[in-house]
């Protein structure tokens, strides 16, 4: 089995929007080495022994076909010479879902809605309501199977929650569901389950024009990791 890499994209979290660096030709995401801490004992004569340490994020690395009438290539130049140090999150779509795009759910909204208690007796899905927590105009819809409540889906996440709103279920024909939201402190990036994410924090190091004959304007532009990288597989369909 192997993944085809046409059809790789590049998103990031930029400036409160879900903004693709488009077509890209090349993506490294650089390594993550674990430092290596020295225990070894002074009645050692043979080799020295290590525990393993943090691990220390080097650079990723992606290759353009710079074009200056492209807004995507232009943004990513103004990253590389702005002053700031916010860090950007990063998202590399695999082949497996190409143009299915992360979406984005801004600081202070319901990131999500947990079930603590799936109660009885449901027949039909009971009504979800959110109240308090300073915000207005999130919604969600509850999953039901075998007479409990399963799970939570968000249908809209809101916005100016300042706390954690209560969530009540009502209807249904059942009792004793329970839930807990959770809101997000920061904007987020959320990655669809029907494609397979690579997803990181980094701001842009540097981006350099390569200019050679006979060629087109080039760029390897650097990605200055922070933080663990994560690989999101693709939810497998039963």
């Amino acid at each position: 089995m192997s993944m085809l890499t046409q059809g790789t994209q590049l998103y990031g979290l930029i400036n409160g929007q879900v903004r693709e660096i488009e077509c890209i030709t090349n993506f490294n995401p650089g390594a993550n080495p674990a430092d290596q801490i020295e225990d070894t004992c002074l009645s050692e004569t043979k080799s020295r022994t290590y525990k393993k340490g943090l691990s220390t994020p080097g650079q990723a690395s992606v290759t353009i076909n710079a074009d200056p009438r492209n807004e995507s290539h232009y943004l990513m130049w103004q990253l590389g010479e702005d002053a700031s140090d916010e860090l950007i999150q990063w998202a590399v779509g695999w082949s497996d879902g190409v143009d299915i795009s992360p979406t984005f759910e801004p600081a202070n909204s319901i990131g999500s809605i947990n079930v603590s208690a799936g109660g009885s007796g449901y027949t039909s899905a009971p009504t979800v309501a959110l109240t308090g927590g300073g915000g207005t105009g999130a919604t969600a819809t509850a999953v039901v199977d075998s007479g409990a409540v399963i799970g939570v889906t968000i249908t809209n996440p809101g916005t100016g929650y300042t706390s954690t709103p209560t969530v009540t279920f009502t209807g249904g024909a059942g009792s004793g569901a329970a839930a807990v939201a959770v809101r997000n402190t920061e904007p987020e990036m959320v990655l669809p389950s029907t494609r397979t994410w690579y997803t990181f924090q980094g701001y842009v190091a540097d981006f350099p024009f390569d200019f050679q004959g006979n060629a087109v304007v080039t760029t390897a532009a650097s990605l200055q990791r922070s933080g663990a990288g994560v690989w999101v597989r693709k939810a497998v369909t039963p």
